[in-house]
């Protein structure tokens, strides 16, 4: 462990409390008490993100993060770290001496809303605003941990305290509301004991609002989050909530300029006092991500399945979406109706479209006529690798009608060879420059349109037949993961593994990434309309 880890600042006493409590999720819990937490009520009520963990879960859940640590290190967790401090040098704070003796069942951490909104706020014009938000937010949040008991946790935090600060000087104190608490010289960050738990905070004014919260309005109180997270996965033993509309309105810049809360709301969606909770659920053989919303939604997708199970069983990769046409439709309308922020004012829209089908290319037919849409990328090394874009549609004659649109705006291309198909397929073929040997082919056969890099994987789009993923076991594993949710994505690491080590051989880090990789046997995510719910699914082999 690095000798700055060792200091009392907020990456110090995090990067220890998050290990301990990695460590005590092997430990499981001699209580067996399932209850939910009540974290939120030292939370203020317009947190952005809320985290809360189990440390001490039921045996059966804590077996199942060791089997998963085994499985993928070779070693269970509560080895790996046990083996990690055990090797650090003049550590001042270890978790058997200073916080196995306290640390309790349960523990959060929160970004205050504030932190969400000044990065939104910020100037990114000079670089990546995802960056510029991470940056901003890295070192605002307060933590709170629950102990059993409270003599330890008073040491832990005279311990921490007395440690020399990277500055010089040791941790000054301070009380409020009756709580006393510690802080450091060098960033401000605070260490301190509210009813028994033990708090940390990146600042004086965190570490307050805290108190505050537990004494008036905080997120237990606030309705939205008692409704999303009393829906979250059992067995869970990390649980994210988030309120949806003040974090899509940031991730915008805070203004809405794009107009896209406005089309959501237009849409028929709803984001006012809605939210919504990710869950981390472990078994012995799975990691499952499971997500759930209160919020309506503005468009529902269809069951994909159907055609992803349809692609060639060597897919490495698979994804689709039902009810295209008439979400697409939906859209163009709502837009034209709304306008679309800064961007496209009310009416707009439509004599654009309009222009362009005058020119052979009805764009509204053509969407009304969609089905589902999928794709997919097959091939077991760089030389093979293959996939198409596949649309089934109620109406061929639009598609058709717009081939010839496409060919001639594909034709002005100087270095394009244009070559219409023959047979039972109607469309043409591509060949360029930067795909030579490997055409891209765009064609119909019956109520299906693929748009494919190379013939054989657009036919076998096309077909569906042959051996598909519906024949995979590594996709009946995955689809049998999801418990009767749509199959919105797969992906095969077998597949994925053997493309990555055909153009990294002899590279010590791919053959490592080709080891991890081919440790897991599926990939999956699937979602349900009628419960809203979602779900990432990692399956590993045995």
């Amino acid at each position: 462990m690095p000798k700055y880890l060792n200091r009392f600042t907020v990456p110090s006493i995090v990067a220890v409390t998050l290990t301990s409590f990695a460590l005590a999720a092997c430990g499981g819990s001699d209580s067996g008490d399932d209850a939910a937490s009540n974290l939120a009520k030292y939370v203020p009520a317009d947190a952005s993100v809320y985290v809360e963990g189990t440390l001490r879960p039921d045996q059966d859940v804590a077996d199942d993060v060791d089997s998963i640590s085994t499985k993928l290190t070779g070693k269970s967790l509560s080895a790996t770290i046990d083996e990690a401090l055990a090797q650090a040098q003049d550590a001042e704070l270890t978790y058997e001496a200073d916080v196995k003796p306290w640390l309790g069942d349960n523990a959060a951490l929160y970004v205050p809303e504030e932190t969400i909104s000044s990065a939104a706020a910020t100037d990114v014009s000079v670089g990546d605003p995802a960056t510029a938000m991470v940056d901003s937010s890295s070192d605002i949040f307060g933590m709170i941990a629950e102990s059993t008991d409270v003599d330890a946790s008073q040491a832990f935090i005279d311990k921490a305290a007395e440690a020399e600060t990277p500055g010089g000087g040791e941790a000054s104190g301070g009380e409020y509301e009756g709580f006393s608490y510690r802080i450091s010289n060098s960033d401000g960050s605070v260490l301190g004991i509210v009813d028994d738990n033990v708090v940390m905070a990146s600042s004086e004014d965190i570490f307050k609002a805290m108190v505050d919260a537990s004494k008036g309005d905080s997120l237990e109180g606030n309705s939205t989050f008692s409704d999303v997270i009393g829906k979250a996965a059992d067995d869970s033993i990390v649980d994210i909530y988030t309120p949806n509309e003040p974090l899509i309105t940031s991730a915008q810049g805070g203004d809405d300029a794009f107009g896209l809360v406005n089309l959501y709301k237009a849409l028929g969606g709803n984001l006012e006092d809605t939210g919504s909770v990710i869950s981390l659920v472990p078994s012995a053989d799975e990691i499952s991500v499971v997500g759930v919303t209160n919020a309506d939604a503005a468009l529902v997708s269809g069951d994909p399945s159907a055609v992803i199970e349809s692609f060639p069983a060597n897919s490495l990769f698979a994804t689709g979406s039902g009810d295209v046409g008439a979400n697409i439709t939906k859209v163009i309308d709502t837009i034209d109706k709304e306008g679309l922020g800064d961007v496209l004012k009310p009416g707009e829209l439509n004599k654009q479209i309009d222009e362009i089908s005058s020119q052979g290319l009805d764009i509204v037919s053509v969407a009304e006529s969609l089905e589902t849409v999928g794709f997919f990328v097959s091939g077991d090394s760089l030389d093979t690798l293959g996939g198409a874009l596949l649309a089934t549609t109620s109406d061929p004659q639009p598609l058709e009608n717009a081939l010839g649109a496409f060919s001639q705006l594909i034709g002005l291309a100087d270095d394009a060879k244009v070559k219409p198909l023959r047979g039972d397929m109607t469309g043409f073929s591509v060949k360029t420059p930067e795909l030579p040997g490997r055409p891209v082919v765009i064609a119909i056969q019956g109520d299906r349109l693929a748009i494919g890099i190379g013939m054989p994987a657009t036919k076998q789009a096309l077909s569906g037949s042959g051996e598909t993923l519906a024949d995979s076991d590594a996709y009946k594993a995955a689809e049998e993961s999801l418990d009767g949710q749509n199959v919105d994505m797969f992906g095969n690491p077998a597949a994925i593994a053997s493309v990555v080590e055909s153009f990294t051989a002899g590279d010590p880090i791919g053959d490592k990434a080709v080891e991890i990789i081919n440790k897991f046997e599926y990939m999956v995510s699937g979602s349900g309309s009628d419960d809203k719910t979602f779900a990432f699914n990692l399956g590993l082999k045995d």
